[in-house]
């Protein structure tokens, strides 16, 4: 049998004590009213000298019980006292405190119970703010933003990366959502509601700072599987749909410069085949065209695969200390019947050989040049073509300047993509991958190149080559 707790057995003593007590006391005012033998008064009335030793008994008991308990249960009730603020401290979140173990018999036992009930609070508090923390820290870095609302629509998680997407309003009072202070975009919320009341995901894209956001809202839903609440994932897809509007104008790029040569070709190609070109002079004449057409079409290809080598960075440039003036008066030389037969002047307005030697790849500083001259000649119907050179103590900058047809102001910033033209036509005139060729190449060197133009007055490309000395020191 288990052993009665202290509690128990002090209060059957108690309780022992003060029927004695009463009984003792009964005794002696029955013996004290009667004297001994039954008054007169009473002999009529019997039970009313009951009832007045009865009442004085229960009296006595009474002060007797209080007074005991006083002394006896205030050791007992000590412990319970002592557990009851170990309890209240414990559901008040002090997790430290201990209740008294070392008491006697089930308070003892109580005492060991709250305790364990505390560590494993404790514990278990410990793992949810860890967890708490590491979610708090993976969405905070995150690069999307996340929005949370609860069923009736109040936000109740943000993270800082949706502050980069919206710009918070200051809160006004005839905003009709306060929601708008985040987003100021009604239609956002109105999905979060319909997603809500219907459960259903919900994906869409919208606009914001100049950025396209696609918006994925997705249903939280609780335990018994009704909807707590819904949470929003917003992510930049600006670069992807460049990307992709970059992809759909390359692949309409290619198709137009490749059908070029290859319609001329056919028309070409048709009428010799069917006997219809009888003149040997006119057969030459085709035969030169379609040539022609073929070398075109060899140069766009080879053109497109070095700007491909250059951009996947598996083309490997080399360089070494070397002089400019070689490489700049040779391409000069080459260039300068060209530029007579469209009846222009190429001027080399610099004393390359007193230029100090650079640090590049001379094969990629001699296309550079060509590009830029053959560019240079191609867009200038009169006036001249002049190649001039500055330095300083860090690089020497190249300039190709034309007096041709000029570029427009709203033009500058695409003339180094890929395709791009100033002829929105795409007629003749290259195939738009020369400056983008140019660009890569530069940019693989660590070098810079830019542009100056006005429309009708003529255009400048310069580009940097840096000296020996700096780079070589970058390297080691």
């Amino acid at each position: 049998m288990k052993k009665k707790s202290v509690l128990i057995r002090r209060a059957a003593l108690l309780a022992a004590i003060a029927v004695a007590i009463a009984v003792a006391v009964g005794l002696s005012v029955s013996i004290a009213v009667s004297g001994g033998r039954t008054p007169a008064a009473f002999a009529d009335r019997p039970w009313l000298g009951a009832l007045i030793a009865g009442a004085a008994a229960l009296a006595a008991g009474l002060v007797s019980l209080r007074l005991l308990a006083a002394k006896v249960m205030a050791p007992a009730l000590e412990p319970v006292a002592k557990l009851k603020d170990a309890a209240v401290a414990m559901s008040g979140g002090d997790l430290e405190i201990r209740a008294d173990e070392a008491a006697d018999g089930e308070l003892g036992e109580l005492g060991k119970a709250v305790n364990n009930l505390s560590d494993q609070l404790s514990r278990n508090m410990y793992t949810l703010i860890v967890e708490r923390n590491r979610l708090r820290n993976m969405l905070n870095g995150l690069s999307e933003g996340i929005v949370a609302i609860d069923r009736e629509g109040a936000i109740t998680h943000t993270n800082p990366a949706i502050e980069k997407f919206f710009t918070r309003r200051k809160l006004a009072l005839h905003l009709p959502d306060p929601r708008m202070k985040l987003i100021d975009d009604k239609g956002v919320w109105e999905d979060f509601d319909a997603v809500i009341q219907t459960g259903e995901p919900s994906t869409r894209n919208l606009n914001s700072k100049d950025m396209i956001l696609r918006l994925t809202i997705t249903p939280i839903v609780d335990e018994i599987g009704a909807i707590a609440g819904a949470v929003g994932l917003f992510s930049d897809i600006t670069q992807m749909e460049r990307l992709e509007k970059t992809r759909r104008d390359y692949v309409s790029n290619v198709s137009h410069e490749l059908r070029t040569p290859l319609t001329a070709m056919r028309a070409l190609i048709e009428p010799l085949k069917e006997g219809m070109v009888t003149e040997e002079a006119d057969r030459q004449r085709y035969y030169d065209i379609i040539l022609r057409e073929i070398l075109r079409l060899s140069r766009l290809i080879n053109d497109q695969l070095e700007l491909s080598r250059l951009q996947s960075g598996t083309l490997a440039i080399q360089k070494s200390v070397m002089a400019l003036d070689d490489v700049v008066y040779d391409v000069c030389d080459r260039y300068a019947t060209i530029a007579r037969e469209h009846g222009l002047e190429l001027k080399v307005e610099t004393d390359f050989t007193q230029c100090p030697q650079v640090y590049a790849n001379a094969d990629r500083v001699e296309q550079m040049l060509i590009i830029l001259v053959d560019n240079a000649i191609k867009y200038t119907e009169q006036g001249s073509v002049a190649v001039s050179a500055d330095w300083d103590d860090e690089r020497v900058v190249i300039h190709v300047k034309d007096t041709g047809i000029g570029i427009e102001e709203t033009d500058l910033p695409y003339v180094f993509d890929r395709f791009y033209k100033v002829d929105k036509a795409h007629s003749g005139k290259g195939s738009g991958l020369g400056l983008s060729i140019a660009r890569e190449l530069l940019k693989r060197m660590d070098e810079d190149i830019w542009v100056t133009s006005e429309k009708g007055e003529g255009t400048e490309f310069s580009f940097t080559v840096h000296l020996p000395k700096q780079e070589i020191e970058n390297e080691e």
